[in-house]
């Protein structure tokens, strides 16, 4: 009876194995390969490949995306942003095509250092100091033009123009700004009251200031007239192509050639009518010219949508060159008599001698742009926008600072009296200075 029942267990146990499937040993986990990609409206889509009807035979096999099967590529509208890098195409342009923008400038540029152009000086006292052959007194003289020790010129309109073309991996562009010449200028022509009218000088050698009448009561009338003037315009191109955005959703980095050009004038005319009928016509002439040339490199950082909306523009130069400077210096005085020739002689008070002529020098200078817009996108190619720019030279020779006012008068034919002086002066010295032109910018982008 056990034999039996043991024989009965056995047979069951065998019957119950005999029904399960069998196990294979664990091994890892097989993945089921999928792929996803961006379609042409940026939905994120997911394929997944079909089981094979018999186990895999290698856990290697490649996987194929669908998208890569099927041949599709991304679109436009999938790129990243400049400066970060993707596959296939690690540094790519944001706007590939063409683009144009027109901006309208209200700049100032630095004022200019001039000593006192016209006196004015009133009438009992310049009587005096002719009569007694006697200088003025101490704040006597006073600054007709300009009324300080400074020119301002206020502020000038210009236009400033840039386009260029993307390409798919860098970017060409060049651009260019006019500012139209801007003249402040004065004149004070009377008959000598209630003020003469006066250039001064100090006389070399004693140091004594020294007032030269346009205009003096009860001898002649007349007067002085001055002008001062100033203009500049600039180029540059570059190469662009996209750099690392850092705090800017892109960023272009720039490298080129600058150009700069600063042209400005002072002229004076002391012009006395004598009672005789004759008249003289004293001129004095300082012009200077500023041409940079130099290497730029820069970088142009964009904050916010290029599409639509608002968005912010910052855009730095830096060019490292050469400034040639030139400057012109020319005078002459004329008396004019009825009935004879003119007769003119070289020279007029304050450019004379060893500091008439053309003088040129090269040397370093460096120029830095700064341009900041708050720009508003209507669509993904029309852009309004406005700012502030600011445009630094290191060095330019500015004619105010080229009037040498210390003068030896004892070879002048239109000066009364004037006594024995073997000091060579005027003489000519380089004062080069700094140069600062900043304003507001108002513009229009246009980009397809």
């Amino acid at each position: 009876m056990r034999a039996l029942l043991a024989g009965s267990v056995c047979l069951l146990a065998a019957a119950t194995a005999a029904a399960q499937p069998p196990v294979a040993p664990a091994t890892a986990a097989t993945p089921v390969p999928s792929a996803i990609s961006a379609n042409a409206t940026g939905t994120a889509t997911t394929a997944v490949s079909a089981a094979p009807s018999a186990p895999p035979t290698s856990m290697s096999a490649p996987v194929v995306p669908l998208s890569t099967a099927l041949g599709d590529t991304a679109s436009p509208e999938s790129s990243v942003n400049l400066g970060e890098m993707t596959a296939g195409n690690p540094w790519r342009m944001t706007n590939t095509g063409w683009w144009a923008q027109a901006d309208y400038l209200l700049w100032w540029v630095s004022s200019m250092n001039t000593p006192s152009l016209i006196q004015a000086v009133p009438t009992a006292a310049a009587q005096a100091s002719v009569a007694n052959n006697t200088p003025l007194a101490a704040g006597t003289a006073q600054r007709y033009f300009p009324t300080t020790d400074r020119v301002k010129f206020g502020e000038f309109s210009g236009v400033r123009l840039n386009f260029g073309y993307n390409f798919d991996s860098f970017g060409l562009e060049a651009s260019g700004f006019y500012l139209g010449q801007r003249t402040q200028s004065a004149s004070l022509f009377n008959d000598g009251t209630p003020a003469s009218a006066a250039e001064s000088y100090i006389r070399a050698g004693t140091g004594t200031p020294v007032s030269l009448f346009g205009s003096l009561a009860g001898q002649y009338a007349g007067g002085v007239a001055s002008s001062v003037s100033s203009r500049e315009w600039g180029a540059d191109t570059s190469v662009r192509i996209p750099w690392f955005a850092f705090l800017t959703n892109s960023t272009d980095a720039l490298a080129g050639f600058r150009y700069l050009e600063l042209q400005e004038q002072v002229s004076l005319l002391n012009r006395p009518a004598f009672p005789n009928g004759t008249t003289l016509a004293i001129s004095d002439s300082f012009r200077t010219r500023n041409d940079f040339y130099g290497a730029q490199i820069g970088l142009d950082g964009r904050i916010g949508p290029t599409a639509h909306g608002f968005g912010l523009d910052i855009l730095g130069k830096m060019a490292l060159g050469g400034v040639n400077e030139r400057a012109e210096i020319a005078g002459s005085n004329t008396y004019f008599t009825p009935g004879a020739a003119p007769d003119t002689q070289s020279g007029g008070l304050y450019a004379r001698g060893a500091n008439e002529g053309v003088f040129t020098r090269n040397i370093f200078a460096a120029v830095f742009e700064l341009n900041t817009t708050l720009t508003y996108n209507f669509t993904s190619w029309a852009q309004v926008y406005a700012g502030y720019s600011i445009i630094w030279l290191s060095s330019a020779q500015r004619p105010g600072d080229l009037i040498d006012t210390t003068i030896n008068d004892s070879q002048i034919r239109f000066v009364a009296n004037p006594p024995a002086n073997s000091v060579t002066a005027p003489i000519f010295h380089w004062h080069g200075t700094d140069f600062t032109t900043q304003g507001i910018t108002i513009g229009l982008r246009l980009q397809y």
